[in-house]
C-alpha cells in the first residue's frame, strides 16, 4: 500500500527568522517583533537553495510550512532535483544479503566507496528503514531513485530507499500450471519516459508437456504505476531466459538474454510502445555463459569462455539496436577471490574503474592497470557481531520519486 502522504498549499514569498531570545512563558501585548530579521527572498532562490540539498533534509523541510511542502512535492521540483543530482555524489550501494537464512538489505554512499582512503577490511552498510517482508527477495532493479522488489510469496513491491516510502503492487490474475515446477516468473523495472511512467514487466515462462523450456511458452504483462494496473500483452514462443536474470534497462527497453535451439539473441520489451521483439547479437559460439548488463551508458554482455576460467569478456553494441555494432572492448581476468567466477557490473566510471559482484564479494577492477581492490562488507557497528553475505547488489540514486503519481499530478 502507498503511504505517501497528501500536500496541499501555495506557493512560497518569504522566509521569516527570529534570533533566539527568551520569551516569556504567556505572550504579552507589549512584545515586539525584532528589527533584525533575515531580508524576504525570491522565490527562485528558495528554489535555489532547496535544490542542493540532499533528500533526507528535504524530507523533513516539508514540515516548514504548507508552501515548502507544496514546492518540494511538486513534480517539477522532483525532477529538477533528481537532474541536479545524477552525479556519483548522490549514488549509493543497495546490498542485498542473507543472515543464517534471513535476506536483509543495506546501503552506502558509491562515492564513498569509491575513496582510495576507505579501507578494504571491513566497508559498513547502514540499515535501511523498510522491513524485508519476506525471508528471501530479489533485487528487480532501479529507475531514478525507485528500487523494485520482488519478495516471492509476499508480493512485488516499489521503495524509495531515500524516502522510506514502498508501495505493494496488485497480483495480476493469470492461470498457471497446477505444479510449482512447470513454470516461473522474472521480472523487469524501467522508466517511460514518453509517458512518464514506472512500468514492470513481468514474463511467465512455462513449460510445455514435456517439461521442455526452450518449446515452451513466454507470457508478457505489464504494470503501470501511473494507472495502477496490469495489462497482458500477449505471449511469444520457444527460447529459454534464464531464471535467475532480471531485466536490463536502457534506451526506455527491458533486455534479458533469449537462448534459442542454434543461436543467442535478446528479448526487448519496449516500455513505451508495450511491444517486444527480439534483437541480435554477435556469434559467441566460444563463450559457455552470457549476461546482458550495461557498461558506459552502451548495452552490453559478459562472456565467460567454454574452456577458460581466466577471464570475462566484454562486448558492448556500439550502436543501440545494430547488430553490426557490437565490438568487444574488454577482458576482465577473473579474480582470486571466487573460485568459480561470475561477475555481475554494477557500476562503470569515465577513468575506466568497475564496480564488479564476484561470488559473494565487492570487486573494484582498474581496467588502466590491471588491478583489484577486494571489499569485505560488514554490518553497521551495532551489529558487527553478525555474519552477512553478500548475494546481490544495485546501485540507486537517491531522489524524491513519488510512489503515487496521481497524487503528485496534483501539487
Amino acid at each position: 500500500m502507498d503511504r505517501t502522504s497528501g500536500t496541499t498549499g501555495g506557493r512560497s514569498t518569504k522566509i521569516e527568522h527570529t534570533p533566539h531570545q527568551e520569551f516569556p512563558s504567556a505572550p504579552t501585548q507589549d512584545l515586539a517583533i525584532p528589527s533584525a530579521s533575515l531580508p524576504i527572498l525570491p522565490d527562485e532562490v528558495i528554489n535555489a537553495i532547496l535544490l542542493r540539498l540532499p533528500v533526507k533534509s528535504l524530507v523533513r523541510f516539508k514540515c516548514v510550512s504548507r508552501s515548502w511542502l507544496s514546492l518540494i512535492s511538486s513534480p517539477e521540483f522532483i525532477k529538477a532535483h533528481l537532474k541536479f543530482h545524477t552525479s556519483r555524489d548522490s549514488q549509493r550501494i543497495l546490498i542485498k544479503g542473507y543472515v543464517d537464512v534471513d535476506d536483509c538489505v543495506k546501503q552506502c554512499s558509491l562515492n564513498c566507496l569509491m575513496c582510495d582512503e576507505i579501507s578494504t577490511d571491513v566497508v559498513m552498510f547502514d540499515n535501511l528503514n523498510w522491513e524485508v517482508p519476506s525471508r528471501t527477495i530479489v533485487i528487480v532493479g532501479s529507475s531514478n531513485g525507485l528500487v523494485c522488489i520482488d519478495a516471492n510469496a509476499s508480493g512485488l513491491f516499489l521503495w524509495n530507499p531515500s524516502t522510506g516510502k514502498s508501495k505493494e503492487l496488485p497480483d495480476l490474475d493469470v492461470e498457471v500450471p497446477e505444479y510449482s515446477d512447470q513454470y516461473y516468473i522474472i521480472f523487469g523495472f524501467g522508466y517511460d519516459e514518453v509517458n512518464d511512467d514506472y512500468k514492470v514487466v513481468e514474463i511467465i515462462c512455462t513449460f510445455d508437456d514435456c517439461a521442455v523450456l526452450s518449446s515452451g511458452r513466454r507470457d508478457v504483462n505489464v504494470y503501470s504505476m501511473r494507472n495502477e494496473s496490469w495489462k497482458r500483452l500477449g505471449n511469444f514462443q520457444g527460447g529459454y531466459i534464464a531464471q535467475e536474470q532480471c531485466g536490463i534497462v536502457l534506451n526506455g527497453n527491458l533486455h534479458w538474454p533469449l537462448k534459442k535451439e542454434d543461436y543467442l539473441s535478446i528479448c526487448c520489451v519496449d516500455l513505451p510502445s508495450e511491444t517486444y521483439r527480439e534483437m541480435g547479437l554477435p556469434n559467441l559460439d566460444e563463450y559457455y555463459d552470457s549476461d546482458i548488463d550495461i557498461f558506459q551508458g552502451s548495452l552490453c554482455m559478459l562472456c565467460r569462455h567454454s574452456n577458460e576460467y581466466t577471464h570475462t569478456d566484454v562486448w558492448i553494441m556500439k550502436e543501440y539496436g545494430i547488430r553490426e555494432s557490437w565490438m568487444k572492448v574488454l577482458s576482465i581476468p577473473h579474480h582470486e577471490s571466487w573460485a568459480y567466477p561470475s561477475y555481475k557490473l554494477l557500476w562503470t566510471s569515465e577513468d575506466e574503474k568497475i564496480l564488479l559482484i564476484n561470488g559473494p564479494d565487492l570487486v573494484l577492477y582498474n581496467a588502466k592497470d590491471g588491478s583489484f581492490k577486494s571489499y569485505k562488507v560488514g554490518f553497521s557497528s551495532s551489529s558487527a557481531d553478525l555474519q552477512f553475505t553478500l548475494s546481490d547488489a544495485c546501485v540507486y540514486v537517491e531522489s524524491l520519486v513519488s510512489l503515487n503519481q496521481e497524487q503528485q499530478v496534483q501539487h
